[in-house]
């Protein structure tokens, strides 16, 4: 047992190697580190056994406040971001890891959840399901040990962003998997919390357009180059009604006469158009918005951002963000519902 353990550190030992070391500095943590945060970084790393050069882990830079809310004052931190699927791929090398369940529940499910005995019983039809998102169970399996169950409000873990808008029962399945995981091996996954688990509160807004980031509970910030770029301020049609046309027909002597105000003829709301953007990127590239399904949509949507939030700098990430605001506004569009017919139908009654 002794040799094994050897064998093990002199394996770790090779894989935080200098060059390796200078490697991740180089290409995966964003420039403008300081050291001591980069050595903080490299530390999470080998306690969890997350891999940033697959994709396990991520340093992410966001603008903190380091104030108070009346006197902010924003500085830029770099923080270790472990990933779902990392954690996953950590849990699967564990010799004793023996799978992991989870599942969204809705409110007519039949679901039993007996912590005490680590067993879980949850019964629904798919095809006919109904009742609100109530939440989300997980359980780890450990040989040798009373399986790990973990239950999750709804609730209590929904945040107020695009992805939890637009996918809640990935997010908070995602989330349950997390904290199963995370109660199952605190040993190396203590303390590790996923964006997805990421309260969203204040932010510093860089315009007026953008949108709030999340936010840790002791603290305000945005991920840095995990969004697109500002997008241009729309203002809403003002009512028929206050829509005026003036006539100033001119009056002897060249000047013109000052006119009444007219009204404009009540004009019916334009009705939203589908997009025909292209898909660049993804499962169903080449493809156009509107040939997808709102769940293919929302997964294109989904695969952007975490795309973006692992690689903000890279050279297409201008572009994705480029399709990636135009694939939202095929959802927002979507989302509209006209009101015109209505209000004819009001009218009939």
């Amino acid at each position: 047992m002794d040799g094994h353990n050897k064998v093990e550190n002199t394996a770790a030992q090779q894989a935080w190697g200098r060059e390796r070391v200078e490697l991740i500095k180089r290409t995966i943590c964003p420039k403008g580190i300081g050291e001591d945060e980069f050595a903080l970084f490299i530390e999470q790393c080998k306690r969890s056994g997350l891999d940033p050069l697959l994709k396990e882990a991520f340093c992410v830079g966001r603008r903190q406040n380091a104030g108070s809310r009346d006197r902010p004052t924003w500085v830029t931190r770099y923080e270790f971001q472990p990933s779902e699927a990392g954690m996953l791929a950590r849990a699967e090398r564990f010799p004793d890891f023996k799978g992991i369940q989870a599942s969204a529940v809705y409110a007519e499910d039949e679901i039993i959840v007996d912590q005490g005995k680590g067993e879980v019983v949850h019964r629904f039809n798919p095809a006919k399901r109904k009742g609100a998102l109530v939440g989300a169970w997980a359980r780890v399996v450990r040989e040798g040990k009373l399986p790990v169950v973990v239950w999750l409000d709804f609730s209590g873990y929904v945040q107020q962003t695009p992805l939890w808008a637009k996918i809640p029962t990935t997010m908070i399945e995602k989330c349950a998997r997390v904290a199963a995981l995370r109660k199952a091996y605190p040993e190396a996954f203590g303390g590790l919390y996923v964006r997805e688990e990421m309260p969203a509160e204040e932010y510093e807004p860089a315009t007026a357009v953008e949108e709030p980031a999340p936010a840790t509970g002791n603290g305000t910030y945005e991920v840095l180059g995990a969004r697109p770029g500002p997008v241009k301020a729309s203002f809403p049609p003002l009512p028929a009604a206050q829509l005026t046309m003036e006539v100033a027909p001119a009056a002897p002597g060249g000047a013109p006469a000052a006119a009444e105000p007219q009204p404009v003829a009540d004009l019916p709301p334009p009705r939203p158009r589908s997009t025909a953007t292209v898909v660049a990127f993804g499962p169903y590239k080449g493809k156009t918005a509107s040939e997808l399904s709102d769940d293919e949509l929302s997964e294109t949507i989904d695969l952007a951002h975490e795309k973006l939030m692992e690689q903000p700098k890279a050279k297409w990430a201008k572009a994705m963000r480029e399709n990636l605001v135009a694939l939202e506004v095929e959802t927002e569009l979507r989302c509209r519902v006209p009101t015109t017919g209505k209000k004819e139908a009001s009218a009939e009654a």
